[in-house]
């Protein structure tokens, strides 16, 4: 997925860099005030920074695109390649498996992040995220009970 990610930024922009300065100017009109970008993909790299405020706010413009929430919110997809074999791909985040409320969105892990989870969910209309960043393997129970509370208050 890395790699993809870098492809598809210098195909949109034409560089990696110029692919940052478009997220960072994005990332402005979102509001997000504590966040640079240097590469798209999320990966460590000196200057790169964020904070879960922040990607509260990057969360939820996604969540308002119908495409990328009905893809988020898949607990798996069998993908059928050219040649006719298929594979089945499962989604790692396993608040969406084990959460009837939650519809999404994106895990992530770096040794540097720690275990990180954006999660979302949905009940009688309403509709939150919650951001768990710098977590140990406890951010399953961590997003669970942060997107408990919010649809309970």
């Amino acid at each position: 997925m890395n790699d993809v990610a870098r492809c598809l930024a210098r195909d949109n922009a034409g560089s990696i860099e110029a692919f940052a300065e478009k997220m960072n100017a994005k990332a402005r009109a979102l509001g997000m005030t504590s966040s640079h970008f240097v590469n798209p993909n999320g990966l460590p790299e000196p200057g790169q920074f964020s904070t879960a405020r922040d990607m509260s706010r990057v969360a939820m413009a996604a969540y308002r695109n119908g495409t990328i929430r009905s893809i988020v919110r898949l607990r798996s997809l069998n993908f059928r390649y050219a040649d006719g074999h298929s594979q089945t791909f499962t989604n790692t985040n396993k608040v969406l498996s084990n959460f009837p409320l939650c519809n999404g969105m994106k895990t992530g892990y770096t040794v540097a992040a720690g275990h990180c989870l954006i999660s979302s969910a949905s009940y009688n209309g309403r509709d939150i995220i919650s951001v768990v960043l710098g977590d140990s393997k406890r951010v399953w129970a961590n997003s669970y009970r942060l997107l408990s509370w919010g649809l309970t208050m």
